[in-house]
């Protein structure tokens, strides 16, 4: 059965550390005066002190005030074949 991932997405900023997809706009759909194009990235989320969290792309710092139409899922790790003799 294959299971429908868009319910997966939020719009939402995560709130606990791990590893997250992203997809949108990084710098807003407009950038240096040019249309961008939405991008799919890794998204590294930790907790730093007084409860803020880094959002942390391709060695680069996403912030919440720049992203435009965000979208967040977790990424689940898949199962590692136990038959590697």
């Amino acid at each position: 059965m294959e299971e429908n991932n868009m319910q997966k997405w939020s719009k939402v900023f995560p709130k606990k550390e791990g590893l997250y997809w992203f997809y949108g706009y990084r710098y807003g759909k407009m950038s240096c005066g040019k249309k961008q194009q939405p991008e799919l990235m890794l998204v590294k989320v930790v907790k730093c002190r007084s409860n803020v969290f880094m959002y942390i792309a391709s060695g680069q710092f996403l912030y919440e005030t720049k992203v435009e139409c965000p979208h967040f899922q977790k990424v689940t790790l898949p199962i590692f074949p136990t038959d590697l003799d």
